[in-house]
């Protein structure tokens, strides 16, 4: 096979002057074989360009540009192989015309030489200007739309607001910029077209699927600062967050429900620092693929997702505008940003001219500074002038962003604004402020009354100590008296029945009192004894010592002492109070036990949450709700036919509420008692 080469210099010239079309092709071989498999074209003389609308020297082969005439392709094969002049008829439309021509072909070399006239009358070289300046018009229309989609493209990728679109039943991530992406601890190449919930198992069990179910029913839902838990630790960022999330129906062209848009924006800093907020940072990559057919098609693709863009914005939460230019002309606004201005025409007019009274405030400076240096500028809870209908101007507060809008070139051509109404929330904080003053007084004053109490506490301690201190003398006088009364007393006078009863009386009395001062001077030793730093203690260890000690009461009662504490270690108490609580309880089922039955005493500890509730039952006497009510007062005894001072309950309640924990009584007369004491684990 040789390769083809440039034609002489005559035989370009008589290309070129040829009244008809004239063509140099030469044959495409398969890679492997002599099998010719397409035509390339070399060389079109003028007429021949004006007549196929091809250049030059074409880069494409025939097969290429026309691979539904096989005919043609044939006739070529043909001439080539048989080497014999051939001649050929066919027509091919051109925008929108027939047009009927005839080749001849004859094989010179390795070219193949190709002649055509056409046989119709239709001008072709206006058809073919025409059908430039049409596809001109096409390409400016195509570059206008693609344009306009970039532009749209841009203000959402440069939009702060976490943005999701959700597709169908199972929620599939059609589009998601990458703020939500980072909000949500991942990246968009993990979670698109994926079904949210697989692709983020940490949302499960949150309640998302059901909110997701009812917004493609139709509801659009919003939540204010909803506790959300994430995977975000790999990011440096915590795994918690509270967010502003709504969510609404994604409707078709149709109004047919087919996903729902998540829009949200994350307000931790503001949950946990009192309504300030770090950040808003929305994005939206739109990822929609321009159709490159006719330009009617085109077209109608761009407006297509123009209105679907216009949709986004019209049905976002926030409030959007853009302003165009140093004069700031409103260019789009969305129905939340309108509805701030009731009735007054914004779009096309410079912002002081429709808005004037952001003149000097705060909102038109940051507009300034957007303008000028390209920082995005936050404010959160900023008041902001608003002038209602009627005239007045109202102090309302917005948590906003103005972000700098660059075109194509990279310069600064507008600003993005975003903002959300914050006024219910400012309010709401300010009456926090004001409550929290009033508690503040509440809480001085409650301090006040509490050193108060303190000292008339400490004065009751003083006074108890000194009452059983100074008691102690007289009555032990009293008892010597009475001693050496009996020894003067004649046998015969002490026999007598009166007199002996009257100094057996006069003997308990003074034996009364005696006890009543001790467990006085006991009351006062009781706060000393809470003082105690507390340990931890082997409750089983502690209980065994009091079985020990009460071994002789509970094998003369014939008691049964079951202990499940085995894991049980308070460290709330000191060793001597622990013992106290449980020497109290068991000896006060051996003490009250029933006398029909031998004691049986269940002695119990176990976690519950953060607490221990030690439980000790037994199945004595029992007590009715009446005793129940008064069984933990000082002095208090609910059954005289044993001897007791009234204390050991009082003390038993006292330390276990020094230490944070409850003491409760559970009881049935005749059936038995339990005592449920619950501390700090």
């Amino acid at each position: 096979m040789t390769d083809a080469t440039e034609p002489d210099e005559l035989a370009q010239v008589l290309l070129e002057v040829a009244p008809a079309g004239m063509m140099l092709l030469r044959p495409v071989y398969a890679a492997e074989g002599d099998a010719i498999v397409d035509v390339a074209f070399e060389y079109l003389n003028p007429i021949a360009q004006r007549k196929t609308l091809l250049p030059a020297r074409p880069s494409a082969s025939l097969r290429t540009l026309y691979p539904d005439d096989e005919g043609l392709f044939a006739f070529y094969r043909k001439a080539y192989l048989t080497g014999e002049r051939t001649e050929y008829e066919g027509t091919r439309e051109v925008a929108g015309l027939v047009f009927a021509y005839r080749l001849v072909a004859q094989r010179q070399g390795p070219r193949l030489v190709v002649s055509f006239v056409t046989t119709t009358d239709h001008p072709i070289e206006a058809v073919a200007e025409q059908l430039h300046a049409s596809l001109a018009r096409e390409q400016a229309a195509r570059q206008r739309a693609e344009r306009q989609q970039q532009d749209v493209n841009r203000l959402f990728e440069q939009a702060p607001v976490a943005i999701a679109v959700l597709r169908g039943p199972q929620h599939v991530v059609e589009l998601m910029n990458e703020a939500n992406a980072t909000l949500l601890g991942s990246t968009r190449e993990k979670l698109l077209s994926r079904p949210i919930m697989e692709a983020l198992p940490r949302l499960q069990g949150q309640g998302f699927d059901l909110v997701l179910q009812r917004v493609l029913q139709g509801e659009t839902i919003v939540f204010r600062e909803v506790l959300v838990e994430l995977n975000r630790a790999h990011l440096g960022q915590p795994d918690r967050g509270y967010y502003h999330v709504t969510y609404q129906p994604w409707r078709a062209e149709d109004g047919e429900i087919v996903g729902a848009i998540a829009v949200a924006i994350e307000v931790t800093d503001q949950v946990l620092a009192h309504q300030q907020l770090e950040r808003l940072n929305q994005e939206l990559e739109a990822r929609v693929q321009e159709r490159t057919g006719q330009a009617h098609r085109a077209q109608a693709e761009a407006e297509r997702q123009r209105g679907r863009m216009a949709q986004l914005i019209a049905e976002a939460p926030a409030a959007i505008c853009v302003l165009a230019g140093p004069e700031f002309v409103y260019e789009l606004v969305n129905p939340r940003y309108q509805a701030l201005f009731d009735n007054r025409t914004l779009v096309g007019r410079p912002i002081l001219d429709a808005v004037p009274e952001f003149a000097g405030q705060p909102v038109w400076h940051g507009l300034r500074g957007v303008y000028e240096t390209g920082r995005t500028h936050l404010a959160d809870s900023k008041e902001v002038p608003v002038t209602r209908p009627d005239g007045v101007v109202e102090e309302r507060y917005f948590t906003y962003i103005e972000q700098a809008r660059h075109n194509e070139r990279g310069e600064i051509d507008g600003v993005y604004v975003f903002g959300f109404e914050v006024t219910g929330q400012v309010r709401a904080h300010e009456q926090v402020q004001r409550l929290n003053e009033k508690l503040t007084a509440a809480n001085q004053e409650l301090c006040a009354a509490n050193k108060q109490l303190m000292r008339t506490n400490i004065d009751l301690d003083n006074f108890i100590y000194t009452a059983s201190h100074d008691l102690k003398a007289p009555i032990t006088n009293i008892e010597g008296l009475l001693i050496l009364l009996k020894k003067a007393l004649p046998a015969a006078v002490r026999a007598d029945g009166l007199v002996a009863t009257t100094l057996d009386r006069m003997q308990g009395a003074v034996e009364r009192f005696t006890r009543t001062i001790g467990h006085l001077t006991d009351v006062t030793k009781l706060q000393t004894e809470f003082a105690q730093p507390p340990v931890t203690l082997a409750l089983a260890e502690v209980v065994e010592e009091v079985r020990q000690d009460l071994l002789p009461q509970l094998t003369e009662a014939g008691a049964q002492l079951d202990v499940a504490v085995a894991d049980c270690q308070p460290r709330v108490f000191s060793e001597k109070n622990l013992r106290s609580i449980v020497y109290n309880l068991v000896s006060n089922a051996l003490k009250y036990r029933h006398p029909g039955r031998p004691p049986h005493i269940h002695f119990t500890c176990a976690t519950e949450g953060d607490q221990l509730v030690l439980k000790v039952q037994d199945n004595g006497l029992g007590v009715s709700e009446w005793q129940q009510a008064r069984l933990f007062q000082l002095f208090q005894r609910l059954h005289t036919h044993v001897e007791g001072s009234g204390l050991g309950l009082y003390m038993v309640k006292k330390i276990v509420e020094n230490a944070g924990g409850t003491i409760a009584v559970e009881s049935q007369v005749e059936v038995g008692t339990t005592f449920s004491l619950r501390f700090p684990a």
